[in-house]
């Protein structure tokens, strides 16, 4: 599993050459296998991406990232894809390549590789950052992390040969995926861009796609994020002029909110508070930690004595300071939340700050943007929010020009949409339509979902594997289920009515009045009727249980806890969340 340096890539008379094979029939040769090719994770949605390729005993995986909660998860932090597909398959599973630094594509590592415990195969600063994550969680990992270079290597794992490619992304160091397998080359573009001027100067590779597509591509995966929108993204450099003239214009403090990960971004904002003279500050742990990792590898430069402690930024006038936060997703914890709530230890919001989202709303996010929006204007804070027309915001992925090019390049004999929601899957699909790629070629996938590729053709499987989200809240992984998040939801929108019984062991019955608690549902001091006849039906219960009173009070509970709910909705209309709790003495 050591990478082998690929020195001697072909010349064109070669290239010339393999371009006569280019989609001739494919050989009937039984001695070929089967290739599956499973996402668990990315497809119908944007985030927990993760993509499993099997052929025979081989199997490598490809990303593995976690999403962000809707609001109706109450308390739940990640949505991490579920791998229990693979659990009797772990020693199939030669290494882990992994995409880009961004959380939807590394998030799940940390919760999920010491099921697998394989190598990990990355670029340098994506490597940096998985590493800062597995350290984090105190995990052994010697010898588990390798770096590779996309301009030279080529990694043997199994009946895989895998040779990343440059792509230009929101995040450095971002790469696409080719998989030559004995029966073909599948291709995964990863998150990409086509932009011909990117801050560092790291291009989409083209040449090798276009190799990639004279020698023979027999399938391609594409990034589908923005396969709505018409022409070209814009390039991360367009928002230097924007910039610019929000750093003139700013009579105090700037304070920008984006993605801890947007790495470039961060380049832009240091190298715009250098020209205007104003210090900077960091705030957000993950945004400090993400700074530190980038500085260390090369990949961020700052001015010496530009960065000073978010402790110390109020020692300097406002006009020469700016801040750059975490909470561009209205995350209630992160610190621009917190500082419109006017809770964060360090910065207060004020009139005349100016206040940057630099960033567009994750589809589901967009209720808590617009609440931390509101009480930013409630300070008199400028809010510069709309990408469209302030540009303080560009896409990390391709519009549809740029998804033709990619087809074109390739030449791909089976195509299928992937990293998006179904109606940008749909319609890049269309697309791919639209350049004489044949409909039965075309494959449009749900998680579980499998494409079985032989030398003889392609099909979708019928039926799905095993697959779905587990709910990471705090340290607990997959203890959070369906019947948690719907208490929480009750107990947040109706309360909870807690009944307490008192019970005698020897003959089962009341010692006292039954204690009632309520939170959340009445204010019991304006209620004493409702709660003293609530007390009546409890008492009723009890003496008219018939159960084991002597081995168990299971059964008690479960009587006492549908009834009181159906004596309190008929009351007033609403569901509390009961709970009784029953004390033998």
């Amino acid at each position: 599993m050591i990478p082998h340096k690929n020195q001697n890539h072909p010349q064109p008379d070669g290239q010339n050459q393999k371009m006569k094979q280019t989609h001739q029939p494919l050989t009937k040769d039984p001695k070929k296998g089967l290739l599956k090719i499973t996402p668990l994770g990315g497809l119908g949605e944007v985030g927990k991406n993760l993509t499993v390729y099997e052929y025979e005993n081989d199997i490598i995986i490809v990303d593995m990232g976690f999403m962000f909660p809707s609001d109706e998860m109450l308390g739940v932090d990640y949505l991490i894809p579920d791998i229990s597909y693979l659990d009797d398959k772990k020693d199939k599973v030669r290494a882990i390549i992994v995409t880009h630094g961004h959380e939807d594509h590394i998030g799940a590592i940390p919760y999920l590789w010491s099921k697998l415990s394989v190598p990990i195969y990355a670029t340098k600063l994506t490597i940096g950052l998985i590493e800062s994550k597995l350290t984090e969680f105190k995990y052994n990992i010697a010898g588990s992390l390798h770096v590779i270079d996309p301009d030279k290597d080529i990694l043997k794992l199994g009946a895989f040969e895998v040779e990343c490619f440059r792509v230009t992304h929101s995040i450095p160091d971002a790469v696409g995926v080719s998989i030559k397998t004995p029966i073909g080359r599948v291709i995964y573009t990863g998150d990409f861009k086509i932009d011909h001027s990117p801050l560092d100067n790291k291009y989409t590779d083209l040449a090798k796609l276009s190799r990639f597509g004279h020698e023979g591509v027999l399938m391609l995966l594409s990034d589908s994020t923005n396969a709505e929108q018409p022409g070209y993204s814009m390039s991360e450099k367009s928002l230097e002029e924007s910039f610019e003239n929000i750093f003139d214009h700013a009579a105090g403090r700037i304070i920008i909110a984006s993605f801890a990960s947007q790495i470039n971004r961060i380049q832009m904002v240091i190298d715009s508070a250098r020209d205007h003279g104003r210090k900077l500050a960091f705030s957000g742990r993950s945004l400090l930690k993400n700074v530190e990792i980038a500085v260390r590898l090369g990949y961020l430069k700052i001015p010496q004595g530009l960065v000073v402690r978010i402790q110390d930024i109020n020692k300097f006038p406002d006009d020469l300071v700016t801040i750059m936060s975490t909470g561009s997703q209205g995350e209630s914890m992160s610190a621009l939340s917190r500082m419109a709530r006017g809770e964060h230890k360090n910065i207060k919001i004020k009139k005349g700050d100016t206040v940057i989202f630099s960033s567009s709303p994750i589809p589901g996010n967009e209720g808590s943007i617009t609440a931390v929006m509101d009480d930013l204007f409630r300070e008199g804070v400028n809010v510069v929010f709309d990408a469209e027309k302030s540009r303080t915001h560009v896409s990390g992925h391709p519009c549809q020009e740029e998804l033709k090019l990619m087809i074109a390049l390739t030449r791909p004999k089976y195509f299928a949409p992937w990293h998006g929601e179904r109606h940008m899957l749909v319609r890049h699909a269309e697309i791919a339509k639209s350049l004489s790629i044949p409909e039965e070629n075309i494959f449009i996938l749900d998680n579980g979902n499998s494409i079985h590729l032989t030398d003889q053709g392609a099909t979708k499987s019928e039926s799905k594997v095993q697959n779905g989200v587990i709910l990471v809240d705090g340290f607990g992984i997959g203890d959070v289920g369906e019947i948690v998040l719907r208490e929480r939801k009750s107990m947040s929108t109706e309360g909870v009515f807690v009944v307490i019984c008192t019970i005698s062991k020897d003959h089962g019955k009341l010692l006292t009045s039954p204690d009632i608690i309520s939170r959340g549902f009445i204010y019991m001091r304006e209620n004493e009727q409702l709660v003293n006849n609530a007390r009546k039906e409890i008492r009723r219960i009890v003496e008219t249980w018939s159960g084991d009173k002597n081995q168990n009070w299971q059964g008690l509970k479960v009587k006492l806890r549908e009834s009181i709910s159906e004596f309190l909705y008929n009351q007033t209309q609403r569901k509390p969340l009961v709970i009784p709790v029953v004390i033998e003495v």
